[in-house]
């Protein structure tokens, strides 16, 4: 039935509490952040243990965002050195970090 349709529009299967699209309030390009990691993913494995980091321990911007109409705002992030994590992030996978944070060394983000 959906291949026969010119536009096909997903329903998703949880309601989303407040706005979407074109109405959501976006996060600007000059905003520090930090996103939240997948279970296992600075291990390389799919299991989350007690000890295991919540929030990504490099610093990111905004490299790109995308709006579309009934769906979440998707963001790209870039870090200082041009790398970047290979998926997109909705709003609520952002930590924002205020801009009068002064962050710790690199190195005791890392160990």
């Amino acid at each position: 039935m959906a291949i026969k349709k010119k536009q096909v529009i997903s329903q998703s299967s949880k309601t989303r509490k407040g706005p979407m699209g074109y109405d959501e309030p976006r996060l600007t390009y000059d905003v520090l952040i930090r996103y939240l990691l997948e279970p296992g993913e600075l291990e390389g494995d799919s299991k989350r243990r007690a000890t295991d980091k919540n929030w990504s321990p490099q610093v990111y911007h905004i490299k790109k965002l995308l709006v579309q109409k009934n769906q979440p705002v998707l963001y790209w992030l870039i870090d200082n050195e041009g790398n970047s994590p290979e998926r997109s992030f909705v709003h609520e996978e952002l930590l924002v970090i205020p801009h009068d944070t002064e962050l710790p060394p690199q190195w005791v983000l890392t160990s």
